[in-house]
């Protein structure tokens, strides 16, 4: 089993105790085979707690030294974050360091952050969704270097209604699962998504229509910030769909 979506104490939302090396006790008391940790990146962040990067020079020379003495393997990965004014800082970032897993994300809109829920004031239901399937779609078409599209439809995590209806936005997705796949991209199951919305990410019917158009590529994450969630909800995938 593996985990290719696990934030270290080097982001800063993480537990400061979500060290690379806790990760991989923790890894082997569960009987995983591999770990990609995937800490942030976020050009421009409207969120303070991200304004100051991670240094990935220093982040680097810690994971190397640490993948020495692995008793499984670990790979370097990174999730980075899309915003429209920022692509070619992104595409020069990515290409700058030898990561071996990109997810592709979208955590911001209109320069606003998802989490404050500025970005919902003012907009319906259907509008909001509608703008974050329009900018992820934009970020699959815009971006090349990355290896997964992360937590597709993870929006109602943050926002001020219920989730979403599938049909009203059926079109939108199937461009978006679309473009994965003519770009030969993974989509992410995402289990995080079991502790607020009782599902991953994204929902079974998107799944289920990737597997449809012809998507074959997944990677599975259970998107952690604490050792104890490595892994987490695994078991809860439904493998066989």
């Amino acid at each position: 089993m593996k985990d290719t979506h696990i934030h270290t104490h080097y982001s800063k939302d993480a537990s400061r105790d979500a060290t690379f090396e806790a990760y991989i006790q923790k890894a082997l008391e569960l009987g995983f085979t591999s770990l990609t940790f995937t800490d942030h990146h976020d050009i421009d962040p409207a969120h303070p707690l991200f304004k100051i990067p991670i240094d990935f020079d220093s982040y680097i020379k810690d994971f190397n030294h640490v993948k020495k003495t692995s008793p499984i393997p670990i790979y370097l990965g990174v999730e980075v974050g899309y915003q429209r004014h920022v692509i070619e800082e992104i595409q020069s970032f990515i290409n700058r360091y030898p990561f071996e897993h990109v997810i592709l994300s979208v955590h911001y809109l209109e320069k606003k952050d998802l989490y404050t829920k500025e970005f919902f004031k003012g907009k319906t239901k259907e509008e909001a969704y509608d703008i974050y399937f329009k900018t992820c779609l934009e970020a699959i078409e815009t971006i090349d270097d990355f290896t997964t599209f992360g937590h597709l439809d993870y929006i109602p995590r943050y926002a001020p209604y219920d989730d979403y209806d599938y049909v009203i936005h059926k079109e939108i997705i199937d461009k978006i699962l679309n473009a994965l796949i003519k770009k030969d991209k993974a989509l992410e199951i995402n289990t995080s998504g079991f502790m607020t919305e009782k599902r991953q990410y994204p929902k079974d019917e998107v799944i289920l229509r990737y597997i449809e158009l012809g998507g074959k590529k997944f990677t599975y994450g259970s998107d952690a910030h604490d050792v104890k969630d490595l892994g987490r909800y695994f078991k809860d995938i439904k493998r066989d769909l």
